[in-house]
Order: structure tokens, then C-alpha cells, then sequence
């Protein structure tokens, strides 16, 4: 098999495993629940200004540096970040890396994220919180403006695909 068939393949088979969380496995009811379980912890802002965030659309994603999907999703986030921003969009990445900022302040200058990215508390990571147990990275839940979750799903997403549902979500009114 050539390398770039090889490479295909192996895309093709990522992009299989991303699947939406059963409703079962996990229940995020609102944006103000899921806020309270963040942690006021901001590696490249000063501050995660969460009553600045209702009424917006917010995407919060778990990620890690060693996640070679998360990274590859960077310029995705960011794209929809810069793009949907203006339109009351925000992207809250959440560092699920046990070295917290000794790995995660170097990540976010790295790829200059243009969004907040906070590291995990042990209650996050351990699965104590509403966002349950994240066994699977990158895992997103996306959240309307009305502070309902729009969608949660975890793994590899096609990117024109994930563009697609969050500008979906930015659009439509109340």
C-alpha cells in the first residue's frame, strides 16, 4: 500500500470512531452548569469572564497536548473562533493534562490560541463534575444561546462538518 493511501486509511478510520455521547453516558442541562464545573483557572487570559458568556454561543472542548487529534483541530477551533466571534460565538478549550501549565501555557503560546484554554481540576478530570467522566479527547459540547446544550460528541469530527453545525447553531434565533 502507498504512504498516502496508507494515510487515508488511517484518516478514514479516525473519522469512524467520533460518535455523539450516548444521553445516558453524560447530562450537561445548561451552559450555567457546565460553567460552574470549569475552573477559574486561564492559562492565556487573564480571567474566564463566565457572566460574559450567556447569551452566546460557547463550544467548551476537552483537549490535551498529547492528543494528536485536539492539535490537528486547532486551526478548526480557531477559524471558528475568529470567523463566528463576532457573531457571539466562543470557543473554552479545557487542558485535561495532569502537568497542567507546565504543558499547557507553552501549548497555548505555541498555537497562539485565540480562545481561552484552562487546565482541568482533578474533579473534571476524575469525572466528578456535570460533564461526567471525558474518555475520549477531543470531546466538545456545544451550547445555544439559550444556554442549552445543541450538541455534544467526542473524537475526530470532519471539519467542514463541525463548521457547519456550530454556524448552524450561530444562526439560528431564539
Amino acid at each position: 500500500m502507498r504512504p498516502g493511501a496508507l494515510c487515508a486509511a488511517a484518516l478514514v478510520a479516525l473519522g469512524a470512531c467520533a460518535h455523539v455521547p450516548d444521553p445516558e453516558e453524560r447530562v450537561v442541562p445548561t451552559l450555567a452548569t457546565a460553567l460552574s464545573a470549569l475552573p477559574d483557572r486561564p492559562i492565556n487570559a487573564d480571567r474566564l469572564p463566565k457572566h460574559e458568556l450567556f447569551g452566546k454561543v460557547v463550544m467548551v472542548s476537552f483537549i490535551a497536548t498529547w492528543c494528536f487529534p485536539c492539535v490537528a483541530d486547532l486551526p478548526v477551533m480557531a477559524k471558528l473562533q475568529q470567523e463566528l466571534g463576532p457573531k457571539g460565538y466562543v470557543t473554552i478549550a479545557v487542558g485535561m493534562d495532569l502537568e497542567g501549565p507546565k504543558v499547557l501555557r507553552p501549548f497555548a503560546e505555541q498555537y497562539a490560541l485565540p480562545y481561552p484554554l484552562v487546565w482541568a481540576s482533578d474533579e473534571l478530570r476524575a469525572g466528578q463534575t456535570v460533564f461526567g467522566r471525558v474518555n475520549e479527547l477531543p470531546t466538545r459540547f456545544l451550547f445555544a444561546r439559550d444556554g442549552s446544550l445543541a450538541l455534544a460528541f467526542s473524537g475526530v469530527a470532519d471539519p467542514q462538518a463541525l463548521i457547519t453545525a456550530v454556524q448552524k447553531v450561530v444562526e439560528a434565533r431564539p
